[in-house]
């Protein structure tokens, strides 16, 4: 299975490299980027610098993945003087720059093995060796795992170490071996350190870890050498991977930042974070975009497989589905539900668990068939468990062909085969939507403000790029307090007018070129995959 998964999530390793710091997976950390946050973590003692968007310890192990580049670079003499402005002192920074985003990748295509390595283990100790191979394969073949696997995204660390975390609590709960107690709070602070959104998914494990021990013991496990190790194992490893140690101001101000209550003024938006105990009709938007979410992952046979697997799992295996449905409950209620928004990779720690209770179903229908003695019905049985197999794998395939065929490949050819000599391309989003610019035509991004039609008019671009991702961005900024007016975005009015204007092609520029992937199996819900690249050039 992890030879299949290993191929899966290789092919098309390079999508979209080389491309300097940047990437065409949203939120993805570029390779100059870990390097300086590891610089402005170590290089003054006790600064109170935090990093605003994530916690340190995925940086770290990315810097940790690619530094033998950058010793490499050193020892031959190919970065002799580090800077912070392109080409940040390499003699030839794509060709380093590709490498080290290659050595990031590679670390992913690691932790998405452990992934479905782990899963393996939680259906096996819970259930049975065949539920354990099925969730295996089920996991290997959702495509948000290959496509994170494909980046260089916290999202597949941070969901190793929550699953590893949980499987490291299923075993302690049976044993007084005290390094499984250790492994379960080293994974559990490594998940949080990762990304602090977990802390909920975690927050039952401990207290279902001790319970069957306390049965036993009493309450004095609860200073027992096992525990200790478990506190000791979360309590170094925290230190460690948030650097508390050598800056525990930035630790403190990180933290009061995620609290809506920053230290210091920042320039960065605070996050739109509320918990309440029930948000009315916010509910039921919160439960579509979860079946959303999960269901654009697993795709909806197996996720009615999945809801069959929880109760079936209520009825005869009780004990895996406390161990599966009450961390998911805890990360559902406590953690998602104080987002604005519950997006697809909010939701991978659930939908992998969807998988195992999934392949639960399909061995148990198996076991059905089987127990009847009729030979038709099983045949039928295992054809419905084969069909499913068969469009996962279908799925898992169609998501390496959506990568190899990314429409901003195609806009890159046309652009250099048709674009004038000595003209311009101007854009208003993200490189990360749009395509590669370098060596076909020379562009920049144009500042809201001067999104307008009389300034637009004044420019005259030969070319202008839009992406069907993260439409919004081209007319809307980001509210710096989203607590003001409970909206996260503020739209310019010019700049509507702008677009409106622009697509209607009524500022004497027409679109001349659409690129779109329309994959037939996937309801493709990861902003960063196959936007639609639309061209507009003057009439």
């Amino acid at each position: 299975m992890l030879v299949i998964a290993a191929v899966l999530f290789t092919l098309e390793l390079s999508w979209g490299l080389p491309n300097g710091n940047s990437s065409w997976a949203a939120d993805a950390i570029g390779p100059v980027t870990s390097l300086g946050i590891v610089y402005r973590s170590f290089s003054e003692w006790n600064s109170g610098w935090y990093y605003f968007k994530y916690p340190l310890g995925w940086p770290f192990l990315l810097f940790v993945a690619q530094s033998p580049v950058l010793v490499w670079q050193f020892a031959t003499g190919r970065w002799s003087s580090p800077s912070t402005e392109y080409p940040y002192g390499f003699d030839d920074p794509e060709a380093a720059l590709f490498a080290m985003a290659i050595l990031g990748r590679c670390l992913n295509v690691v932790f998405a093995l452990g992934v479905v390595a782990v899963c393996y283990a939680i259906a096996r100790r819970l259930l049975d060796v065949w539920s354990a191979r099925l969730a295996a394969f089920l996991v290997a073949t959702a495509y948000p795992i290959s496509y994170y696997a494909h980046t260089t995204n916290l999202d597949i660390s941070y969901l190793f170490w929550l699953l590893l975390a949980l499987y490291a609590a299923i075993v302690a709960a049976g044993s007084e071996d005290r390094r499984v107690w250790l492994l379960l709070g080293a994974s559990a602070a490594m998940a949080v350190s990762s990304k602090e959104q977990g802390f909920a998914f975690l927050l039952p494990l401990p207290f279902m870890a001790l319970f069957a021990p306390i049965r036993r013991h009493g309450l004095r496990q609860l200073w027992s050498a096992p525990t200790l190790a478990m506190a000791a194992g979360a309590i170094g490893t925290a230190i460690l991977a948030n650097n508390a140690l050598f800056n525990p101001l930035g630790f403190v101000a990180r933290i009061a930042f995620l609290l809506g209550s920053p230290l210091e003024p920042v320039s960065v938006r605070l996050a739109p974070v509320e918990f309440a105990l029930w948000k009315g009709a916010k509910e039921g938007v919160y439960a579509a975009q979860v079946w959303d979410g999960i269901e654009s992952t697993l795709g909806w046979p197996l996720v009615v497989l999945g809801l069959i697997g929880v109760l079936v799992a209520l009825r005869r295996h009780r004990r895996a589905f406390v161990w599966m449905a009450v961390p998911i409950a805890s990360h559902y209620y406590v953690s998602l539900r104080g987002l604005d928004l519950i997006t697809l990779r909010y939701l991978l720690p659930v939908s992998m668990l969807v998988a195992v209770f999934a392949a639960l179903a399909m061995v148990e229908l198996v076991a059905w068939a089987r127990a009847g003695g009729d030979t038709a019905r099983l045949r039928a049985a295992q054809a419905v468990v084969a069909c499913v197999c068969l469009l996962a794998a279908a799925r898992a395939m169609e998501m390496v062909w959506v990568l190899g065929d990314d429409p901003r490949y195609r806009a890159e050819d046309w652009i250099a085969a048709n674009a004038p000599a000595g003209g311009t391309a101007e854009y208003y989003q993200k490189l990360t939507y749009l395509p590669r610019l370098e060596g076909r035509i020379d562009g920049g991004r144009i500042d809201i403000e001067q999104r307008t039609i009389p300034a637009f008019a004044e420019r005259r671009p030969s070319l202008v790029l839009l992406s069907s991702a993260s439409r919004k961005s081209i007319f809307s900024t980001w509210n710096p307090d989203w607590r003001e007016t409970g909206d996260l975005l503020k739209p310019s009015p010019e700049a509507v007018q702008f677009l409106e204007a622009l697509e209607g092609e009524r500022l004497g520029y027409r679109r001349v070129a659409v690129f779109s992937t329309e994959p037939r199996l996937l309801r493709l819900r990861i902003t960063s995959l196959a936007p639609e690249i639309s061209i507009y050039a003057s009439q």
